[in-house]
């Protein structure tokens, strides 16, 4: 037997390998649940902040003087106006008493006909509520901690229009400076357009294809390209009379909460790690006492066994094995097994000496069989009138199929070829008893189908195993050529009459030893100089390949036919098996294959005798 190579240490690194994966794969999966879990929660608390924020932005703003429809398309025509230091006229215009009247009413709501003003007004009601917004929006972005606030319109999928925007990055300069100081909010951007990319921001998508109603937010993340920061954005409209004005945006920087949550992550990954590390340790300790070791001495009692098949160090080496688990039972399977395995090992060498001395006495028997069959060609070496060969190829060690011919005085010569049902021993031993029936019936005299009629009705008297034999028995008459024939049920005999085979159609009886009273016809056939017969067992016609399709008597005849003429008996029947061969290839031979042939020469006439000597 091969020897097993040994592959030390592989089970332990693969319960290794698979707890490693496994604990890995929890870690995976409870970081990610917590990590996405610790987000939501975050963004839906900044949505909601975001949608109170963003209410009161939208309140504050409406509250104040540029709550007015006209503000805003003022404050865009007039942009450059907004900022710029005021003449000396327009500073003595401002601090009048009429003006600054008109101003506080404007301011308290009592009026609101701006259109109806002169341009000295108009410039200045459009200065201070610039100045009211600005002031309103730094003040809004450092209470609620806002990267930035910005009130913008969008003009088209690349183009946005800024009234104003302040940040938490520049110096808080409008509470220190004073409301008329205009140059106090030069600082923010501010009425100003700008390029936009609509693609990088999904929100303002959603308000350019299908708009925003007032009291709604839109909110997208955001990464800004430039710096790699993080950023919640969120959009609502600023509306005066149901139409929207313009769009409010807040931007919180979440960058700083990205990176605690990273570097939670982190620490939980690395607590996990170090947790992975001892539960595994303490695990691949347990599993080397309880499971590596025990198998270890299963392993080595099995290198053991197969080296000196001593069941006694197996069944020793495996009680000292005290597992209550699977493995004690492999082991206590095992040394039973080693026990069995002793006794198959027994009964294999007590049957292979039998299954030797069966072979040997088959093969004797298969002798004895072959002996009892006449196999000296030429078998009548002194009678000219006929060329004779017969062959029978068994397919066990013993066959079931026989042929037979012999002289029944000097001018009649009998032929037989039979098939046994059934194959093996009991098939020859009723072949070897039916053979001998048939030769000495045939040779107490009377024609075929009466020999055929006695022989069944011997062998249906001892016919205990219900076997029976199927038979073709013919008698030549040499000086004549005249052939009696009968059949028991045998295949249909193959004629050369004038140049060509053909199959002969005779009458079948019942097969020797299938009914007590069976009748059998006589056919006689008169042969010719140069006629011959062929007469076969199924295992030719039934010779079948490896698609199961079988030789048949059509291909037999025309292996025959294929034959050239002149070709001796021998020659004949050897072609016939090269064609069955040749058909069968490599599938195995289910069936005997018997052939026996004839060729009638005709006795010599008395001028031809003498003019040769």
């Amino acid at each position: 037997m091969e020897k097993i190579k040994e592959k030390k240490g592989k089970l332990q690194i693969e319960i290794d390998i698979i707890t490693v994966v496994i604990f890995a794969v929890i870690l995976i999966f409870t970081t990610n649940s917590y990590s996405h879990e610790t987000m939501d929660a975050y963004l839906q608390s900044k949505n909601e902040m975001f949608d109170r924020d963003l209410e009161n932005i939208s309140t504050i703003i409406s509250q104040e003087l540029i709550g007015t429809s006209w503000f805003w398309t003022y404050a865009k025509e007039h942009a450059q106006d907004m900022t710029r230091a005021l003449t000396e006229e327009e500073e003595a215009f401002s601090k009048s008493e009429e003006t600054t009247g008109a101003l506080l009413a404007f301011l308290a709501g009592e009026r609101s006909d701006f259109e109806t003003c002169g341009p000295e007004l108009q410039f200045l009601l459009g200065r201070t509520g610039f100045q009211l917004l600005a002031m309103d929006t730094d003040y809004l972005v450092r209470k609620f901690h806002y990267a930035d606030i910005s009130l913008m319109d969008f003009l088209s999928d690349s183009e946005a229009y800024l009234y104003i925007r302040c940040n938490t990055d520049e110096p808080d300069a409008l509470a220190e400076e004073a409301m008329d100081d205009f140059t106090a909010v030069s600082y923010a951007e501010c009425f100003t357009s700008m390029d936009y990319s609509a693609s990088e921001h999904t929100a303002v998508q959603e308000i350019l294809s299908a708009g925003l109603a007032p009291g709604k937010t839109a909110y997208e993340l955001w990464k800004d390209p430039k710096d790699g920061r993080h950023y919640i954005i969120g959009y609502t409209p600023i509306a005066y009379g149901g139409e929207v004005s313009c769009y409010a945006r807040i931007r919180y920087d979440y960058t700083a909460f990205i990176s605690e949550l990273t570097r939670k992550i982190v620490e939980t990954v690395l607590w996990s790690l170090a947790i992975l590390a001892v539960l595994n340790g303490v695990l691949l300790l347990l599993i080397h006492k309880r499971a590596i070791q025990p198998l270890t001495r299963v392993k080595n009692s099995i290198l053991t066994y197969m080296a000196d098949k001593d069941s006694g160090k197996v069944r020793q080496a495996m009680n000292s094995i005290r597992c209550g688990n699977e493995i004690g039972v492999l082991a206590d399977s095992f040394s039973a097994l080693s026990r069995e395995i002793d006794r198959h090992t027994e009964e294999i060498l007590r049957l292979g000496k039998e299954k030797e001395r069966i072979e040997t006495e088959l093969a004797l028997a298969g002798s004895i069989q072959e002996s009892a069959i006449p196999n000296i060609f030429p078998a009548f070496p002194d009678r000219p009138e006929f060329d004779l060969y017969a062959s029978m190829d068994p397919a066990k060690e013993v066959g079931g199929d026989f042929y037979d011919f012999f002289m029944v005085d000097e001018d009649h010569l009998a032929l037989v070829i039979a098939d046994v049902s059934g194959k093996g021993v009991p098939a020859a031993l009723f072949m070897m008893s039916s053979k001998i029936l048939l030769n000495d019936h045939t040779l107490m005299g009377g024609t075929p189908a009466e020999i055929l009629e006695r022989v069944n009705r011997q062998v249906y008297a001892t016919n205990h195993a219900h076997m029976f034999v199927t038979v073709w028995l013919g008698i030549l008459e040499i000086s004549t050529g005249k052939l009696t024939t009968a059949s028991a049920g045998h295949e249909y005999p193959m004629l050369n009459l004038n140049g060509k085979y053909e199959m002969l159609k005779d009458k079948h009886g019942l097969a020797i030893g299938a009914m007590k009273k069976s009748k059998y016809v006589n056919t006689e056939i008169t042969l010719k100089k140069g006629d011959s017969i062929f007469v076969y067992t199924d295992g030719v016609a039934e010779a079948t390949n490896a698609d199961d399709q079988l030789f048949g008597t059509d291909r037999t005849l025309e292996a025959l036919n294929a034959i050239p003429a002149g070709a001796s008996q021998q020659e004949i029947l050897a072609q016939v098996r090269h064609a069955v061969d040749a058909f069968v290839k490599e599938a195995p031979q289910f069936d005997d294959l018997t052939m026996l042939g004839l060729k009638y020469i005709g006795p010599e006439d008395t001028a031809g005798k003498q003019a040769k000597e």
